[in-house]
């Protein structure tokens, strides 16, 4: 599975309230060539996420006034709003997303069933529960991976930030995560979110320092085109 779906299986079920103490997590997804490891840095709502992979140049960041993409040209920081990019320019917008290497497809399409293991595994310092998972995925075929998750304070706003992210990045891309949702809401009962999902998808870090909120803050104005399109 992807780094997105990934993301978007730690998201897809809003918990209740918590303190927002913030913190930075690490997560990896994919093998060999295509692994690819992503920084999340959270805090009060808003979310800051670069993936470190060739090409990719910028990062995202998530505030209540919506998703931006920061990135440069001619050196020069450049701001786009991909809410009013993406309403503009419709599938277009999709195509430039996962240029970048972000987009929320769906990775789970069906949930099947879990069974307790009866093991524990303790992952990016977090104790979990290890579960077989057998699902369809979004090509129609079943799996059957092990998944292991986790409860601690910050992986569960990790996943309620990230909750949000997805939610929003769905209606930008007109992606109906409703099945994947569903199936989500059968997973996360059991946890605070995911530490790991077979061998393509691990949390490697997550701490509970708060970053500055000088991380979240845009370093331009937000532009809803880029200037070099017509």
């Amino acid at each position: 599975m992807n780094l997105p779906a990934l993301l978007s299986g730690l998201a897809l079920t809003v918990l209740s309230t918590w303190s927002w103490a913030g913190g930075t997590a690490v997560l990896e997804a994919g093998a060999g060539a295509n692994r690819v490891s992503t920084t999340i840095e959270f805090h009060d709502g808003n979310m800051r996420m670069g993936a470190a992979m060739p090409g990719l140049n910028g990062y995202m960041v998530m505030t209540d006034t919506g998703i931006y993409m920061v990135t440069a040209q001619a050196g020069r920081p450049m701001v786009l709003d991909l809410g009013a990019m993406m309403s503009m320019l419709g599938g277009m917008a999709g195509e430039m997303m996962q240029s970048q290497g972000f987009s929320v497809p769906n990775g789970i399409g069906q949930f099947l069933e879990m069974s307790d293991t009866g093991r524990e595994e303790v992952v990016a310092g977090i104790p979990g529960r290890v579960y077989d998972l057998s699902y369809v995925n979004d090509r129609g075929t079943r799996q059957t991976e092990e998944i292991v998750l986790g409860r601690d304070d910050t992986l569960r706003e990790l996943t309620d930030t990230m909750a949000t992210w997805s939610r929003m990045m769905a209606a930008y891309l007109s992606i109906d995560l409703g099945d994947y949702q569903s199936a989500m809401d059968d997973l996360l009962p059991h946890g605070d979110g995911i530490l790991r999902l077979g061998s393509g998808y691990r949390l490697v870090s997550i701490n509970n320092n708060a970053p500055d909120s000088s991380r979240f803050t845009l370093p331009a104005a937000p532009q809803q085109m880029p200037s070099w399109m017509p």
